[in-house]
């Protein structure tokens, strides 16, 4: 008995290997290209960390991969390799018509569809944070991400030009282009603040997971993630206007406006961490 077992152990490890190359097989393309240009270009280089930050946060929960853990039954094994087919077609569907959001949403469906046939439902949703975090790793469709860049674009610059004028600073605005004494300022598209709020959004959720806390106490940090972002790009966005009003358009929007970003980036993250301490001093 002992030594049936022990085949039926090496069968199904060998059935692992066997899915896990099929499936890397499946998605070399896809991220090969997406790692090589398409991220760069919609400027969504945060998701170049999302699959390491993934593979690690399964590797945490390594456990449930236990083979005594398997519980094959005939409703989940067909719900499991239903799953796994819808999204192997949207898969090709997204290769077809070359729309690699498609192809990259794929990933969520098999990935569910994988565990679900290869273990349980239970073991499927104890590793349901890691598989919805791959989301972060679809690109935003061009036309979608522009319109959110440009309303984001918008706020900042009304909120840049209105808290100026409150501090009596000769500031004019005009659609996108901020006047400060004689000096123009564009907001750009990285004055958006959406690679700062989405690289944010990304690290803060991967971090909350981790967290030993109560689950209240998560969804409450989660809330600050957002106006985190936005009020840390508001701040960048107005230092390099009354860097370049003081100092010139080569200081303020040279060497600043670039080290600017990751500066004002580890503040919000300081900033989250003394939110989290707050939070959990309060009963």
């Amino acid at each position: 008995m002992n030594f049936l077992n022990s085949i039926l152990r090496v069968s199904r490890v060998k059935l692992d290997i066997l899915v896990l190359a099929l499936l890397i097989l499946l998605y070399e393309s896809l991220f090969l290209e997406l790692y090589m240009s398409k991220w760069e270009f919609d400027g969504y280089t945060q998701a170049y960390a999302i699959l390491p930050i993934t593979t690690w946060l399964i590797w945490r929960q390594r456990e449930v991969f236990h083979i005594s853990e398997r519980q094959y039954t005939s409703i989940e094994t067909i719900g499991g390799g239903a799953l796994l087919f819808a999204g192997v077609m949207l898969y090709l569907l997204g290769s077809r018509f070359e729309y690699l959001s498609i192809s990259a949403l794929s990933l969520i469906p098999v990935a569910f569809g994988t565990v679900i046939t290869l273990y349980s439902i239970k073991t499927a949703a104890k590793l349901s944070f890691p598989i919805l975090y791959m989301l972060l790793l679809v690109p935003p469709p061009t036309s979608i991400l522009d319109s959110l860049t440009l309303s984001m674009r918008h706020g900042v610059s009304v909120a840049t030009a209105w808290t100026l004028q409150l501090l009596n600073y000769p500031i004019t605005r005009k659609g996108l282009m901020l006047n400060i004494g004689d000096i123009d300022i564009y907001m750009g598209e990285p004055c958006s603040g959406f690679r700062s709020l989405i690289t944010l959004f990304s690290l803060m959720l991967a971090y909350i997971y981790i967290r030993k806390t109560t689950l209240y106490r998560k969804l409450i940090l989660s809330l600050f993630i957002v106006p985190m972002a936005l009020l840390g790009n508001l701040i960048r966005v107005i230092t390099v206007c009354l860097l370049t009003y003081y100092f010139g358009e080569e200081i303020g929007q040279g060497f600043f406006h670039w080290f600017s970003g990751m500066l004002i980036f580890s503040i919000m993250l300081l900033g989250m961490i003394s939110i989290e301490k707050l939070i959990e001093k309060v009963k």
